[in-house]
């Protein structure tokens, strides 16, 4: 009888230390393990720490993600609200329903953007909800579709389109090898995995939408580099792989341990491992300097692994609302989350097994070890999955950059949208940026310098989308589709249109950066 009490008391004492973080796992352990994707988490985390001067999340919300509503917060917001903790995210709801109210925000996808962040805040039920999920399905393309497809499985309701109906019309878009893209004949990663983001939620229901979601794993799988990573528009990068990340976790498929995204002894997330630097964050280049949405994208597939590893389902389904407790502070329960209580139904599993073993008598310690080990490993993993923190890197201050390569130039015009509108933010002359330089270090993008021409400038720029394609919506409050179907704004590299998008596009000593209004796909650029 002593015996069988000690093994209870060793299984209670063993849990306890496996709940108190002893048996947290080792990144040295080996490959494909879930203390991988943690550790890539842990290094985001210590690298958004590093760089801001907010004490908390909390504060963290209030400043920062408040200030840059609007602008660069809305992906964090969503992160955050799906981390499993509960946040007050009242000062960034109020500011970016003034941002709404201030601004004229004519890209569909960029106001469904929005209104997904708002409910994700908790404000679901905010008048700006209501109306962009009306008008904005379908105005934007593909992309369109797929965001209005989001905001309807989160409760939202369009007088013209039902859930089926969008369904059907992301379907008729894919191409014949398998995927969707925003323009030509041949699939793109990204839009392919954001499609199956949406459409996810039907997968197990739905048998049109399984056997396209099938042809579609097959392209992402069949076009995965043996790094694990993927590459669009002709460049490797971690991004894609990211997309596809929340793609599978979305579906319930673990993209650690299923055959076809293994690429070479490489997972997705070895893939992503591959642009880590030093202080945590990742490039969008191999060997590049830390890049926004790079870190960003990636902070957010781990998101929606952990919510495939606690079943919890797709990442674009916010059904994890932030609570205030009236003064914009965490409380200890709040604190806690999910992770505790789980942990103590664990605990509580492993010993109620435990006396089972005794009452049946099958005291082998082998049993009672089996047990154990995978209570702590359950435990573990839950405690070890605590995504604490963030910053994003539009902060309005300068950039900071490593060693300078060299000099480019920048210049944004408008030309050909001279008289065709009274709008006060089309200059007489055309000319919204006259030819200014900037320092570029290397990696340094298209998209980095239009950054940071906004800020030095103060001139309002609006990307579409959510992958590595960084599609400008919109300059100066000028946008795509403002002065006709072919309308919006091109981007030019030493009187060149490069074959890749403006996040891709890396910049060498003296080149010339030229962001271009046209209402005719650039054909009626001189």
């Amino acid at each position: 009888m002593k015996s069988k009490f000690f093994a209870v008391f060793a299984c209670c004492l063993l849990i306890l230390a496996s709940f108190s973080g002893v048996a947290a796992l080792s990144a040295q352990d080996a490959n494909n393990t879930v203390d991988e994707v943690l550790n890539l988490a842990d290094g985001i985390v210590a690298y958004n720490e590093s760089v801001s001067n907010a004490a908390s999340i909390q504060e963290w919300i209030n400043t920062e993600l408040a200030e840059g509503a609007g602008q660069t917060s809305e992906w964090y917001v969503m992160a955050l609200s799906q981390s499993g903790e509960t946040y007050d995210f009242s000062e960034y709801t109020n500011a970016l329903i003034i941002y709404l109210d201030e601004n004229e925000i004519s890209g569909a996808v960029s106001r469904q953007k929005y209104a997904l962040a708002l409910i994700a805040a908790g404000c679901a039920d905010d008048p700006y909800v209501t109306a962009i999920a009306e008008e904005s399905i379908g105005q934007q393309g593909i992309m369109s579709f797929i965001f209005g497809l989001h905001l309807l499985n989160n409760g939202c309701i369009n007088s013209s389109y039902t859930t089926d109906a969008v369904i059907g019309e992301i379907l008729s878009l894919r191409l014949t090898d398998g995927g969707w893209a925003l323009t030509g004949t041949v699939s793109d990663v990204d839009v392919t995995a954001m499609a199956i983001q949406a459409l996810a939620p039907y997968y197990q229901t739905n048998e049109t939408v399984k056997t396209a979601v099938d042809e579609a794993i097959t392209f992402l799988s069949e076009i995965q580099l043996d790094g694990g990573d993927y590459s669009s528009y002709g460049v490797e990068n971690p991004e894609s792989a990211a997309q596809v990340a929340i793609a599978l976790s979305s579906l319930g498929i673990n993209c650690m341990s299923d055959s076809r995204f293994i690429k070479n002894e490489n997972t997705l997330f070895d893939g992503m491992a591959k642009y880590l630097l030093s202080d945590g964050s990742f490039s969008h280049i191999a060997g590049g300097d830390y890049n926004r949405i790079a870190t960003a994208q990636i902070f957010i597939a781990l998101y929606a692994y952990q919510r495939q590893q606690a079943n919890l389902g797709s990442f674009f389904i916010f059904d994890t609302p932030a609570v205030s407790n009236g003064n914009g502070q965490e409380t200890a329960a709040q604190t806690r989350g999910y992770q505790f209580w789980v942990s103590i139904s664990a605990a509580g599993i492993a010993l109620a097994v435990c006396v089972v073993l005794i009452i049946t008598k099958k005291t082998h310690f082998k049993n009672f070890l089996a047990v154990i080990l995978a209570a702590a490993a359950v435990i573990a993993f839950i405690q070890l999955t605590d995504f604490s923190k963030a910053s994003d890197y539009y902060n309005g201050e300068t950039v900071q950059k490593g060693e300078i390569i060299g000099t480019v130039t920048l210049i944004i015009r408008c030309d050909t949208i001279i008289g065709k509108s009274d709008s006060e933010y089309i200059p007489a002359d055309g000319v919204i940026l006259n030819t200014a330089a900037f320092d570029i270090a290397d990696g340094d993008t298209v998209y980095d310098i239009l950054v940071e021409a906004a800020r030095k400038y103060d001139i309002q720029i609006e990307n579409s989308g959510t992958s590595d394609l960084v599609y400008i919506a919109g300059i100066n409050y000028l946008y795509e589709f403002q002065f006709g179907d072919l309308s919006g704004w091109v981007f030019r590299v030493n009187g060149d249109v490069p074959s890749v998008g403006c996040g891709e596009f890396v910049l060498s000593d003296g080149d010339v950066i030229e962001w271009l209004y046209s209402c005719e796909l650039g054909n009626d650029l001189g």
